[in-house]
């Protein structure tokens, strides 16, 4: 573990395909770091998930409740080395905003926003056989 100003650093590696098997474990690594980490000091567990290859539903599964167990240990939950595929995931899933990467980290979703800026606007037809009828009473606006 490793202590940064008011915050306690643990990192825990995240195998290529974690399951509900690996869960009790990951928890109890971080039951450990709180324990271990100074008095009043901040835990921030990094997940390292740069070996996530072809990261599933079950993965994310486990990624989402190491990261409630870690707030309930007072905590906060960041991800590392997050891959494309695992980003692209946490957006359609709607956990990008639960499962957030770590400050620093490389390039956090610009994989997401190379493909918001390929839209087009959307293209608004002329309604056909409408036309603007002036009244020549009505006062100029």
């Amino acid at each position: 573990m490793r202590e940064h100003a008011r915050e306690a650093y643990t990192v825990l590696v995240i195998g290529p395909s974690p399951g509900a098997a690996d869960l009790a474990a990951l928890c109890a690594r971080v039951d450990d770091a709180r324990r271990d980490a100074p008095a009043g000091s901040d835990l921030v567990v990094l997940c390292d998930v740069g070996t996530l290859t072809r990261p599933d539903l079950a993965g994310l599964d486990v990624l989402a409740r190491l990261r409630l167990h870690t707030a309930r240990a007072g905590g906060t939950l960041r991800l590392w080395r997050a891959g494309p595929h695992l980003r692209l995931l946490l957006e359609l899933t709607g956990l990008r905003s639960v499962l957030p990467s770590h400050p620093g980290s490389a390039d956090e979703f610009g994989l997401l926003a190379a493909h918001e800026h390929r839209r087009q606007a959307e293209q608004r037809e002329q309604p056909l056989g409408v036309e603007e009828v002036v009244d020549p009473g009505d006062p100029s606006g």
